[in-house]
């Protein structure tokens, strides 16, 4: 592994934690209770945050590997 770059690991992460957010879009979209809805309010934006921080950081350390950046 050279300098800067990201293990797959990450984004394998990041993709996850987009599928998790995405599921719990889709169950309050489709079958809303309170308990989804606080569930997607409180978990949700965390969630997407993480995985976008995530993929961000990959993308960036991938372009200073390849001195793009």
């Amino acid at each position: 592994m050279t300098h800067g770059s990201v293990p797959p690991r990450v984004l394998k992460i990041a993709i996850v934690l987009a599928f998790v957010f995405n599921v719990l879009a889709f169950l309050v979209m489709v079958h809303t209770t309170p308990i989804i809805f606080t569930l997607f309010m409180f978990v949700g934006p965390p969630i997407f945050v993480v995985a976008f921080g995530l993929l961000v950081a990959a993308v960036l350390a991938d372009l200073k590997t390849k001195q793009l950046l």
